[in-house]
């Protein structure tokens, strides 16, 4: 039996981005995103579904992005890519062998 490593190829030029959270004098909470690193990743889609919000429909849909591994990346953070963004749900490195990352989003619209 031979086992092959599925080849992810990280075609999507993406920039990764903090999201912190600040409060205004009014007291009002704002997120003021900034660039955390630049990189090449792979996306894709995982799930789409509908999620209900003060009785209206919002649709929701969940990526898989594999990217190279790197130091400081959270569940924190969002990724943009052209004109979608994607808010980190979880972030993981798999096997721990710290050669790459495989974060679940879900995209902003």
């Amino acid at each position: 039996m031979s086992f092959t490593k599925k080849v992810v190829q990280r075609d999507k030029r993406i920039v990764i981005q903090t999201c912190p959270k600040t409060t205004t004098d009014e007291g009002e909470v704002t997120e003021t995103a900034a660039t955390f690193a630049k990189g090449w990743a792979a996306i894709e889609p995982i799930t789409a579904g509908k999620q209900w919000f003060v009785e209206q429909s919002q649709a929701t849909t969940t990526h898989k992005i594999t990217i190279l591994y790197l130091s400081g990346v959270t569940s924190r953070m969002q990724a943009v890519w052209g004109s979608r963004t994607f808010k980190f749900d979880s972030v993981s490195n798999p096997v721990e062998a710290n050669m790459e990352m495989v974060i679940r989003s879900t995209e902003v619209t």
